[in-house]
């Protein structure tokens, strides 16, 4: 049942009438559309973009700013502050790094988010050592969806991939960050995970 504030066709207007329009605000405006049964399709492809869009989002949330109530703005937050393009939230922009590595012509390919994984099982014994150490440390954790990629993404893989995408997103010109995440040394890896706190 829509619940009005005030006449019909007057001052706000939420909810939904008889399965056919729904009334709702939407940036400062209040709108209606069609209503629409919610699916939930849980396809191969949508358990991919949720994998990796979780990793990812994962890795982000572990970097500090004064913005999420830490004691300081840390390196990273920094370097993305200072890159990000206009108009562009700094998380959003450092997930889309990632995100747009799994693309081709706008469609995800699942063979790429696999090939990623690949590579970070494929890393240096110190190196893969080192993520694995560096992620337990800011606190990420293991985690696996029930549909599309199935496999369990490690906590050091969601490191790695927070690498890949501060890589493709340029934030900058220095070592390690200009140079690609599989080529890093234990040190790099650790370098990495300093500029997440500090």
């Amino acid at each position: 049942m829509a619940k009005v504030d005030g006449p019909l066709f007057s001052v706000e207007a939420r909810g939904k009438v008889a399965d056919s329009i729904v009334f709702f605000p939407w940036k400062g405006r209040h709108v209606v559309r069609q209503w629409l049964a919610p699916t939930q399709p849980h396809s191969t492809k949508q358990g991919y973009i949720r994998a990796a869009a979780n990793a990812v989002g994962r890795a982000v949330s572990k970097i500090w700013s004064k913005s999420q109530g830490q004691a300081v703005d840390s390196v990273l937050y920094q370097h993305l502050t200072n890159t990000v393009p206009a108009g562009l939230n700094w998380n959003a922009w450092y997930c889309q790094g990632f995100l747009k590595r799994l693309q081709s012509a706008g469609t995800l390919i699942t063979a790429s988010f696999t090939a990623l994984v690949v590579q970070y099982s494929s890393l240096a014994t110190a190196v893969l050592t080192a993520f694995k150490t560096n992620a337990t440390a800011l606190g990420l954790s293991d985690f696996a969806f029930s549909y599309g990629y199935t496999s369990n993404i490690e906590a050091g893989c969601q490191l790695y991939f927070g690498a890949v995408a501060q890589y493709y997103n340029s934030i900058a010109g220095s070592a390690p960050y200009n140079t690609y995440p599989s080529t890093w040394a234990a040190t790099d890896v650790d370098n990495f995970k300093s500029a997440h706190t500090t």
